[in-house]
């Protein structure tokens, strides 16, 4: 389609118009809303509520899911984790034992060099 002075028309410029009017809209009304003490205060209470449901039903899916590990006799996390902390540990005692038994290895050498 093309108008009298041979331009195109643009099909989907009402619906640009349209949506640009709506964005504005929104954003005026955005604007006024979450900007007010009592949506704060609502918003506050409602994340609050949330947070507390939240928590009381992460609870419930932690002690369903202890429950379940013991009743297949498998390691939950939190033993496998107080199991990784205990080899870390006996790991570095290794380790510390392994480095004193080169020191006195290499002292016992260089006393043998020595006679």
């Amino acid at each position: 389609m093309s108008n009298e002075s041979g331009d195109q028309v643009d099909p989907l410029a009402m619906a640009r118009g349209i949506a640009d009017r709506a964005y504005e809209s929104a954003s005026t009304f955005v604007d006024d809303v979450v900007g007010t003490e009592a949506f704060s205060a609502t918003f506050a209470k409602g994340f609050q509520a949330a947070a507390a449901t939240t928590s009381a039903l992460r609870r419930r899916v932690n002690s369903v899911g202890e429950f379940a590990s013991e009743w297949l006799n498998i390691p939950t996390r939190r033993q496998m984790i107080d199991l990784a902390r205990r080899l870390n540990h006996l790991e570095l005692a290794v380790d510390d034992v392994d480095a004193k038994t080169a020191e006195v290895l290499r002292l016992l050498a260089e006393e043998a060099d020595d006679d």
